[in-house]
């Protein structure tokens, strides 16, 4: 699961759950038959064996390869497109090579070589070879509304490498106001607007965080290559005057494979219920990801992601072996494993697009992501979702699990799988247990799941559908946007941006009802290709336009439909 908004601010209506209300219905399995397979599937899947479960990687292979055996134990039926796998591609760029010569003003000449703790290119960075005069500006920070501008001195940086110190002089203040203008991609954007062929950074002060190295990274990149130069490089200002640099890197696009895995139980009814869970995680955190900020020259540590997300997996196993046993027939159950969530909800996003039944006969989907932490003294989980259907209100607060309680969420968008099927039209239903230090950090590991906890969700889910088994299909309702937690940006658009595309510009996969892009005209599969007076080239851009643009300001955006340009009016 990838945090857009802080979980422990969501707006939410606690009710304990049951009051007036209906137990957990009888499994067709003991308590603790359940809760140890959970442990023994759970703790094969977060085992660092399986190296933290990256998409497209050798332990990703290793936990499809479990699911798989485990839905062919339970006679699960093969609902992929090659048998039970679905797979989908993941384009990425590799940094092949890199190099790095300084030539000072006397002629000499230094070579850096990468040292991924030390020396490396930026990610998104353009590949090929940039060779021009160096020019030291400084933090290289433009904040026109704090009166610091340090290109204002220099006559010029058109076609000259801007070399810069890493972070701001405000660094030891955490709440200094010009953090968002020193950022690494503020750094670069405002380099490359004044004119800039390269960027060079440089780090003088131990306590300043310095960047990762990244060797697989996303396309688009930034227009000019970018270098950084740690603080064990011993380099400062004094090292560039005068000096010309050259900047050498080589990359190639290479292509990761994703896999979902999805199992069936045809019950021959006429509507359907979704089942997911994704299963990858970050490996060694190679795509990035992690809370971790690693030592000086410290190895990469193996994220396992136990409660993110093998704790879901486990539970999807288990409800899947529950309901082919249950006398539940009036739905049939699909069970999807999603890989690629962590990148972005690629798996989900490209099973709608690509789907193995039809998804207008799907009644409802429920989605796990982190249901293996639920802490015992609060003795609570989330649900979000609850205002996609009209029905939920009614229905939820019924079912009681050992005095579990239960946070409410309406908002139908999120940071995981469900949001792809509501976007759809569908209603989902998002299960949480909870956030915790150990997100996205290699402490996720499998002896701090409660077990007992995960087991109360599965039943929580169990009563659930089996009171939905009879009734009529649900009709599903638009939510609005949940806006809980700090906004990094003073707008929004209020898209949903397809993470999929590696085109030019920026794709987009939904919009929320009565934010500007809706107002606007937006609709899905848009491209946008300019905002303002900025060029959209992807992602990256996106988010930095969004840094430099004021609320309720009134201009225009272009955009790419079925092919034809079009340019809307827009109010931010």
């Amino acid at each position: 699961m990838k945090f857009f908004t802080s979980k422990s601010l969501l707006s939410v209506l606690f009710l304990t759950v049951g009051i007036l209300g209906v137990n957990a219905q009888t499994l067709p399995k003991t308590d603790a038959d359940i809760m140890q397979s959970l442990e023994h599937n759970l703790s094969y899947l977060a085992d660092d064996h399986l190296e933290g479960r990256l998409i497209g990687s050798r332990g990703e292979k290793l936990a499809y390869e479990f699911i798989v055996e485990n839905f062919q134990s339970l006679n699960i039926l093969a609902k992929g497109e090659q048998g039970y796998i679905q797979t989908f591609n993941l384009k990425k760029i590799a940094c092949r090579n890199a190099v790095f010569v300084l030539e000072n003003k006397s002629g000499e000449k230094r070579y850096e070589k990468i040292i991924p703790s030390m020396n490396f290119p930026i990610a998104n960075g353009m590949p090929g070879k940039v060779e021009d005069k160096c020019v030291w500006v400084g933090y290289g920070i433009q904040a026109p509304e704090l009166g610091i501008n340090d290109y204002a001195t220099i006559k010029s940086v058109k076609g000259k490498i801007v070399v810069m110190r890493l972070g701001h002089p405000d660094f030891e203040n955490p709440h200094s106001k010009l953090g968002a203008y020193a950022t690494l991609d503020a750094k670069v954007d405002t380099a490359i607007h004044m004119g800039a062929s390269g960027v060079i950074l440089i780090n003088t002060h131990e306590g300043i965080l310095e960047p990762d190295f990244k060797p697989i990274v996303k396309a688009p990149f930034k227009s000019v290559p970018v270098y950084f130069l740690g603080r064990q490089s011993g380099l400062d200002s004094i090292n560039f005057v005068g000096a010309k640099a050259t900047i050498q890197v080589d990359t190639s696009t290479i292509q990761l494979e994703g896999h979902n895995v999805i199992g069936y139980i045809n019950n021959k009814a006429a509507n359907t219920v979704v089942v997911g869970a994704h299963y990858d995680h970050l490996g060694y955190n190679e795509l990035g990801g992690s809370t971790y900020r690693k030592q000086q020259n410290e190895k990469p540590q193996i994220h396992n992601g136990a409660d993110d997300n093998a704790s879901g997996t486990a539970a999807l196993l288990e409800i899947a072996e529950l309901f082919q046993k249950s006398p539940y027939r009036n739905h049939n159950y699909l069970f999807i494993a999603f890989s690629g969530e962590e990148e972005g909800l690629l798996g989900s996003h490209y099973f709608v697009d690509h789907p193995t039944i039809n998804l207008k006969q799907v009644d409802y989907m429920i989605n796990m992501d982190m249901v293996g932490r639920i802490d015992t003294v609060k003795n609570s989980f989330s649900i979000s979702g609850t205002g996609t259907s009209p029905r939920w209100d009614s229905i939820l607060p019924s079912i009681q699990i050992d005095q579990l309680k239960v946070k409410y969420d309406a908002s139908g968008t999120g940071a995981s799988d469900h949001t792809s099927f509501y976007n759809l039209g569908i209603p989902v239903l998002h299960f949480f247990s909870g956030n915790h230090y150990d997100y996205h950090k290699p402490s996720d590991d499998w002896e701090l799941i409660n077990f007992k906890g995960s087991l109360q969700i599965i039943k929580y889910i169990y009563t659930l559908v089996g009171k939905l088994d009879k009734q009529p299909k649900l009709s599903f309702t638009k939510t609005k946007e949940t806006t809980t937690g700090k906004s990094d940006f003073k707008v929004t658009l209020g898209i949903m941006p397809d993470y999929l595309y590696d085109g030019k510009g920026l794709k987009v996969d939904g919009t929320t009802d009565g934010k500007p892009a809706a107002v606007a005209g937006l609709k899905r599969s848009d491209i946008i290709i300019q905002l303002d007076k900025y060029t959209i080239g992807g992602m990256e851009d996106y988010m930095q336009t969004l840094g430099k643009l004021e609320k309720g300001m009134k201009t225009t955006v272009k955009i790419l439909r079925e092919g034809k340009e079009l340019v809307l009016d827009i109010t931010l």
